[in-house]
């Protein structure tokens, strides 16, 4: 039983001009998110375990939404659940979103594990045409925009 003393997750917006999809991943540490989705639940989840609870993913989706949200050019942009998986230590969330590349703002809010970690940080990553910006989210600083 390992203790990682740094708490932080990587997100990454990646425009897909093929699919004309915005492709989002989220990495966090599996045993932070499952201690985050065992409080929303009330009960054990055992994320990426054999006795892994059968809503899991609707555990995580719900939270997902209650704690990372964009809003492009002014308007609040739902993203689409895809899905999860959880491999060894790590647990990487998969969203998207359907729209044109057009934009001149994307504002990120995230507050992911923030309640449970008050010192995590949430890296975010916004990936198009060959060119990548980053944000660095914390405690207090839950909202920032990416500009074109």
């Amino acid at each position: 039983f390992s203790f990682h003393k740094f708490y932080v997750s990587k997100t990454i917006i990646e425009y897909n001009a093929r699919t004309q999809l915005f492709e989002i991943t989220t990495k966090l540490f599996t045993d932070d998110l499952d201690k985050a989705l065992s409080q929303l639940a009330g009960k054990e989840i055992h994320l990426g375990t054999p006795q892994e609870d059968l809503h899991a993913n609707s555990f995580l989706e719900d939270y997902m939404k209650s704690h990372f949200s964009l809003v492009i050019d002014g308007v609040q942009t739902e993203w689409r659940w895809v899905g999860k998986e959880t491999d060894n230590d790590l647990t990487y969330c998969y969203m998207e979103i359907y729209r044109a590349p057009v934009f001149t703002s994307l504002t990120v809010q995230t507050d992911i594990l923030v309640e449970q970690f008050p010192e995590q940080q949430n890296i975010v990553d916004l990936s198009m045409s060959g060119s990548t910006q980053t944000l660095v989210f914390y405690k207090d600083k839950v909202m920032q925009t990416f500009q074109r």
